[in-house]
């Protein structure tokens, strides 16, 4: 920008440009004036009008030329001052963000904070710095950080723990679209790794995020907020007694894979456009995935299911996969949709199990699955007969509300070897093929589910 405008006024102050002017502007004028008189001395009337005539025609000739130079000249100075104003302004936000950026690397809190209001603050007047603000913000949050009560709760750990809540807020009030006049589009965040605290970014809308190995304390809350792109928590820790994702919409991948929950968990209407991945993740508290929509396959193999889980009128729209993974608690699965094939080898079911009205519409593969509790497929429908086979379930405890699908029953262990899981204890028998039971009636077509993405 500097080079343009320094080559604009230098043209400007070319020492023969005037001169050069006047020899274009007078040129025409003689020029026509001449040939017309050739002209007519040549077609023998060289009277006095002719001659006036050929000189008015030089005359607006010369007259167009010089205000086509004039309209150039105007241009070329209008050039200029665009020019010279789009460089102030380049160099008054480069100094700006400049300084800012200098300010949060104090080792004073309130010059921190001061430095980041000032990165706001120039974000806010030019949208061309948004995506680098962000970045510089997203990248303070990244830096090693112990919250007070680890680090011995000192004056400074605390000073410091108010500018980096400061520092999520900023990122929070700048990407909720509800707020026209503050919000800020087509963002990416980068937190992998950063440690967060009370991080709420609910009703948010970003175009990527990245919060890998991130580790979330206190309020976290992420309801509502909806992403582009892919939506990466690969082994992050959230160390809170709920973590909220209610009616988040993933429009690519959401990669869950490794993450740990310490507390409650609420997927509840949750939309999942691309693929959704939790495999390898823990869940200490209650996992409610009730009425969440997967358009695309849906990972939960190896998944730990510590606290009771929920996800009654859930909707998977492609492959779904629980292989290996271990129900501690309550699983509910009430009105579930499978809209493709299920898979739950070898996964383990130690309390109640709950398939009432679900709906498999392809194979149904529990092969090897464990159920230590009472069981339901009360009114399931199966488009092909579930394949429960080299199933175990425990016989040393109360199965009176147990309801199995259609062709399958218990057979009680011949002994105590028998009856035995090397990783299990109590009693467990066996799940076997009592008949070819005929294929019940096909339902009525459900179409898709409210909740569809």
């Amino acid at each position: 920008m500097t080079a343009s405008y320094d080559t604009i006024t230098c043209m400007e102050r070319t020492p023969w440009s005037w001169w050069r002017v006047a020899a274009v502007v007078v040129a025409p004028v003689f020029g026509v004036t001449a040939t017309a008189v050739v002209i007519f001395l040549l077609t023998g009337s060289p009277s006095l009008d002719s001659v006036r005539t050929a000189v008015y025609l030089g005359l607006l000739a010369g007259l167009a030329v010089a205000l086509m130079i004039a309209a150039w000249h105007v241009w070329r100075l209008a050039r200029s001052a665009a020019a010279h104003e789009s460089d102030v302004t380049e160099r008054r936000g480069s100094d700006a963000y400049a300084r800012a950026a200098d300010q949060l690397g104090s080792d004073k809190a309130p010059v921190r904070l001061a430095g980041l209001y000032a990165l706001e603050r120039l974000a806010q007047v030019d949208p061309a710095y948004r995506q680098t603000v962000v970045n510089v913000i997203c990248s303070y949050l990244r830096m090693p950080y112990a919250p007070p009560e680890q680090a011995g709760d000192t004056i400074g750990d605390v000073a410091e723990r108010g500018v980096r809540v400061a520092a999520q807020r900023i990122l929070a009030a700048h990407l909720r679209p509800s707020e026209p006049n503050l919000f800020w589009p087509d963002v990416d965040i980068d937190l992998s790794g950063a440690t967060l605290i009370d991080f709420v970014l609910a009703n948010c809308r970003l175009r990527l995020a990245t919060f890998d190995r991130a580790h979330f304390a206190g309020e976290i809350s992420f309801a509502g907020t909806q992403v582009a792109g892919d939506a990466r928590f690969g082994n992050a820790r959230f160390v809170s007694r709920r973590a909220e994702f209610r009616n988040a919409w993933f429009a690519g991948r959401a990669d869950f894979s490794g993450a740990g929950f310490a507390g409650d968990t609420d997927f509840g209407g949750m939309k999942v456009n691309g693929e959704a991945l939790f495999a390898k993740a823990v869940f200490a508290g209650m996992a409610d995935f009730s009425q969440a929509a997967f358009s695309a396959p849906a990972g939960f193999r190896t998944v730990m299911f510590v606290g009771r889980c929920e996800f009654a009128g859930a909707w998977f729209a492609a492959e779904a996969d629980f292989s290996g993974s271990t129900f501690s608690k309550d699983a509910t699965f009430n009105g579930v949709r499978f809209s493709a094939h299920v898979e739950a080898l070898g996964a383990y079911f130690a309390a109640h199990c709950s398939f009432r009205g679900a709906y498999f519409t392809r194979n149904a593969d529990l092969r090897a699955a464990r159920f230590g509790g009472n069981v339901d497929f009360t009114e399931s429908w199966f488009a092909t007969t579930a394949m429960l086979d080299g199933g175990r379930v425990r016989v040393d405890v109360d199965r009176s509300l147990s309801i199995w699908p259609r062709g399958w029953a218990i057979r009680e262990p011949r002994d105590d070897a028998e009856a035995r899981l090397a990783d299990r204890d109590g009693a467990w028998g066996y799940l076997v093929r009592v008949t070819s039971p005929e294929k019940p009636p096909v339902p009525a077509e459900r179409g898709a589910p409210p909740n569809a993405p």
